[in-house]
């Protein structure tokens, strides 16, 4: 099974090479670092996690062009490529949840402003690149050494962004565990990449709570659960991920306050079951299995532990789960 885990840069950059280390040596397939401008630096930490590893993957979910230029981000995938050859994933979103409340920061036309920014780094991946954009160009760029090529993967939600993924990238990255939704993700995906002689991959991110008693697993993977279940999206897919339309509005309402201790409340332990897994590692790595075997390509998990010890451990329990 292809495995990923994250790891979350909240803790001193260092850290980073040592949690890449120990995915590694557990055997998970790819450690991921989402980008945002709180934590650490995810291109600092990224060369640090290459550097210290011989096997593992390294990418983002994700980075997003309004953090960084389609220029900058092309450089730093064929960066990272040079330090660890075939061994970097570039996935890229245009969304942050601190963007347009925190930055001011529009979120129009995301589906061009996509285009624009993989037209761009694909064509910088390759050689020159000669692109006009309504938001983002590079009209005779080109990158001062030659760059090495590879994967990108895009984060998507809508079935308008899902087909766009389809059709232009190598993966997507979405959230959503129901098996209803992942039926949905692949028919969005195979409709926008009719034609192609090969297909992007399906990459779903959960989280996941591991404790032997499952009820204690639940109610800790509930607050890590609020953004996903109660955030902005469209409201077709509400049904989609199999979750009551009441509860879900009610729920948004909160988030929508600023009271994000009351809305953790709030998430039902059907929010929670439709956006990660929670119990045993047994019975984690069993649901695992399960998302595989309805025709998921990868999956990207955040394990939890309120402390780094705390995760360490669960990721252990993971990985011998997995292996058994």
């Amino acid at each position: 099974m292809n495995v990923g885990v994250t790891v979350r840069l909240d803790q001193p950059i260092t850290a980073a090479a040592e949690g890449a280390q120990r995915a590694e040596d557990l055997g998970f397939s790819t450690v991921w670092l989402a980008d945002h401008y709180f934590h650490r630096d995810v291109s600092a930490a990224l060369a640090l996690m290459m550097a210290s590893t011989e096997r593992v993957r390294l990418g983002t979910a994700v980075m997003s062009p309004f953090l960084r230029h389609p220029t900058l981000l092309a450089s730093l995938a064929a960066t990272l490529r040079e330090i660890g050859p075939d061994r970097f994933v570039l996935g890229l979103g245009t969304g942050g949840y601190e963007f347009a409340g925190e930055m001011g920061i529009s979120m129009r036309r995301p589906l061009q402003i996509t285009r624009e920014t993989v037209q761009i780094a694909r064509e910088l991946g390759r050689g020159a690149a000669h692109v006009t954009g309504e938001t983002f160009s590079a009209d005779g760029s080109a990158l001062r050494w030659a760059p090495q090529d590879g994967p990108l993967y895009l984060a998507a939600r809508g079935p308008k962004m899902l087909e766009l993924a389809g059709a232009i990238s190598d993966g997507v990255i979405t959230h959503g565990i129901s098996a209803g939704h992942i039926d949905f993700v692949k028919d969005k995906v195979a409709a926008g990449g009719a034609g192609r002689a090969d297909s992007a991959a399906i990459c779903l991110m959960l989280d996941v709570e591991i404790n032997d008693d499952r009820t204690e697993a639940l109610r800790a993977l509930a607050p890590r659960c609020v953004t996903m279940a109660g955030g902005s999206y469209a409201d077709e897919l509400i049904g989609i991920y199999g979750l009551d339309a009441d509860e879900v509005r009610a729920l948004r309402a909160t988030v929508r306050s600023g009271d994000r201790a009351a809305a953790a409340t709030q998430v039902t332990d059907s929010m929670a079951e439709a956006f990660g897994l929670a119990g045993s590692a047994e019975q984690v790595a069993a649901g695992l299995h399960t998302l595989f075997e309805a025709g998921v390509d990868e999956v990207i998990v955040s394990v939890g532990g309120s402390t780094p010890d705390q995760t360490a451990h669960q990721l252990t329990a993971l990985s011998e789960a997995l292996s058994s």
